[in-house]
């Protein structure tokens, strides 16, 4: 027995870090099927009714019929229990090689009833008959009619690079277990995974813009020279509140001097490291480092070169570098 079970993803939110899928499902295949219990029950009901016919009991006969009804009835409610989700995936934030990765899944009950059960888990862990395949993780979870929970299933990252989430299998075999549910939904989003940030934990040495000539123009820490508007990716404590508090914007103090502490990570500072995966967790470990202590760094890798800077927006496009080097 088949049916259609409405699967669309949400439009993308421009302003939202954690966009949804822009591309849009709007049926996919709900499938049922006995489940172990079921195809017992179901023996149980033939053996039952082999009995009745033999001994013509009537009674038998009211008792077979009336257990095949509660067999039907509860195929019909195992249906209904999934069928009419709206099922939407957003980009999940990234992480380190070794952490979990977290998928947000959203799961929609605006148009439907009450769901009970309702199962996630990596198509791989099908089960067999009277036997199932390795267990990984699942996520179970309820719904009320008009919610719009979101869970999120978790995938074990190994390795760095793009981490997807696979394909998942959405089940439910409410409410007595004799038939199982079951649709397919495939988030497109995708983690990205930084290097573990591991090795010496002192940073290489600074070279040091001494350039007398850009005096009191170059960003320092000397001397109070004035306001400019805010960029992102600046750091937060050099926001000038005060002027923000008079409604003249975000503003940023600017200091002369002769320029700060600029570090350039390149890929002979990790030179004297044989394996690769060595030196990006260094030069990732190096990163998270330089941003703690407010050091402008640059990036420098084959065939990559980021110029110096400091912020969140900075340190994750160094990261990101860092992740897709070789892939």
């Amino acid at each position: 027995m088949s049916t259609r079970i409405v699967l669309e993803k949400l439009p993308a939110d421009p302003a939202s870090k954690f966009s949804y899928q822009s591309e849009q499902i709007k049926r996919h295949r709900v499938y049922i099927f006995p489940t172990t219990q079921g195809w017992l029950y179901a023996m149980m009901l033939v053996v039952m009714l082999l009995g009745a016919i033999n001994y013509n009991n009537s009674m038998a006969y009211m008792l077979c019929f009336l257990l095949t009804s509660l067999a039907l009835v509860c195929m019909l409610h195992t249906y209904r229990n999934l069928c009419g989700l709206i099922i939407s995936s957003t980009k999940p934030k990234a992480i380190y090689v070794g952490q979990q990765a977290l998928f947000p899944i959203q799961l929609d009950n605006r148009l439907g009833l009450e769901k009970f059960s309702i199962l996630l888990e990596q198509r791989k862990t099908s089960k067999k008959l009277f036997r199932k395949r390795k267990e990984v993780e699942r996520v179970s979870i309820g719904i009320e009619s008009g919610q719009q929970p979101t869970c999120h299933y978790p995938v074990q990252s190994q390795k760095r690079g793009l981490l997807n989430c696979g394909r998942l299998k959405i089940s439910t075999d409410f409410p007595l277990g004799l038939f199982i549910s079951w649709s397919y939904f495939e988030p497109e989003q995708t983690c990205i995974v930084y290097p573990a940030p591991k090795g010496q934990k002192q940073l290489p040495l600074y070279t040091l813009n001494e350039d007398d000539a850009d005096y009191g123009t170059q960003s320092g820490t000397d001397d109070f020279s004035g306001f400019r508007k805010y960029k992102p990716g600046d750091p937060i404590h050099s926001i000038a509140w005060k002027a923000f508090a008079r409604e003249q914007g975000l503003l940023v103090k600017q200091f002369s001097g002769k320029g700060s502490r600029t570090l350039i990570l390149s890929w002979e500072s990790v030179s004297h490291i044989n394996d690769i995966e060595s030196r990006l967790s260094q030069l990732c470990y190096w990163i998270l480092l330089a941003e703690q202590t407010s050091i402008h760094y640059g990036l420098e890798i084959p065939n990559i070169s980021i110029e110096p800077g400091h912020g969140l927006l900075h340190k994750e496009q160094c990261l990101k570098e860092l992740a897709r080097y070789g892939i």
